[in-house]
């Protein structure tokens, strides 16, 4: 049902590419790196503004998500909650719940362009989390699959594992996520509830709802690194007709993909 399935960043250096066995890495004094993290932030929040994926977004969507929190924590729920989200076409059926950013992620992985876009300040950190093996001959990431046995060593030229680093900031932002990618953050795992009511969608007929059901984002404080894979979190429903907030006339079932943990909480 699903095609093959984040949001970034900035820095538009012309370093593409980075040959892991060309060439050494540069190293930035404490100066140099500082002025290029705001420089990045600064870019990404411009870019992912003028396509309405970051700061405005995200106000809005705060102020929703703060005010379902309390109402929540009176029916004994303590994470947050999306109940007015930014809905995107999919396919016929299946919808994405849009799941923006306000600051770049320090990873991305794309499996339908097998790249692996990566923040230098982070590499090390983000290979060992992902239990990456990096070849100091070609400089690929060989990533394993979740399930995948850690002990058993990925083969050169695997197809679904393997991986071709490239800097961050050649990451688009406005590149539209594939089911099997995902993106590598900070911030602590969050409970989220998904539980929205007749919510319409910009360029497409009709009014979807869903839930109420669970999934897990990195919305916590913290330094700790954590993953968002973007994949199917559930099911709802879509409606011809919306009077008085009440949905009718309903025409089937729909599936929703949007960016989620996949560890458990």
């Amino acid at each position: 049902m699903l095609p093959q399935d984040s949001v970034g960043i900035v820095n538009t250096s012309s370093d593409a590419l980075f040959d892991m066995g060309a060439r050494p890495r540069s190293v930035e004094s404490p100066r140099e790196a500082s002025l290029s993290q705001r420089y990045d932030r600064r870019a990404f929040l411009r870019r992912a503004s003028a396509i309405g994926l970051a700061a405005p977004a995200m106000s809005i969507l705060g102020c929703r998500l703060e005010k379902r929190e309390r109402e929540d924590e009176e029916n004994g729920f303590d994470g947050f909650s999306i109940t007015r989200p930014v809905l995107l076409p999919w396919t016929d059926d299946v919808v994405r719940i849009a799941a923006p950013l306000s600051e770049p992620p320090l990873a991305y992985v794309s499996r339908s362009l097998l790249r692996v876009y990566v923040s230098l300040d982070a590499r090390l950190e983000i290979a060992a989390m992902l239990a990456a093996h990096i070849s100091v001959s070609t400089g690929l990431w060989r990533i394993p699959l979740p399930g995948d046995d850690l002990a058993i060593p990925v083969d050169a030229g695997d197809a679904l594992r393997e991986f071709e680093e490239t800097h961050l900031g050649q990451w688009d932002p406005t590149m539209t996520p594939d089911v099997g990618d995902f993106r590598v953050r900070r911030g602590e795992r969050e409970r989220v509830r998904v539980d929205f009511d007749c919510v319409p969608m910009a360029n497409r007929e009709g009014f979807f709802s869903a839930g109420p059901w669970d999934i897990a984002q990195c919305r916590g404080r913290g330094q700790a690194l954590c993953r968002e894979d973007f994949g199917e979190v559930g099911t709802g429903s879509l409606y011809g007709r919306r009077a008085l907030g009440t949905c009718s006339e309903p025409e089937g079932a729909v599936g929703y993909v949007t960016w989620a943990s996949r560890d458990n909480l």
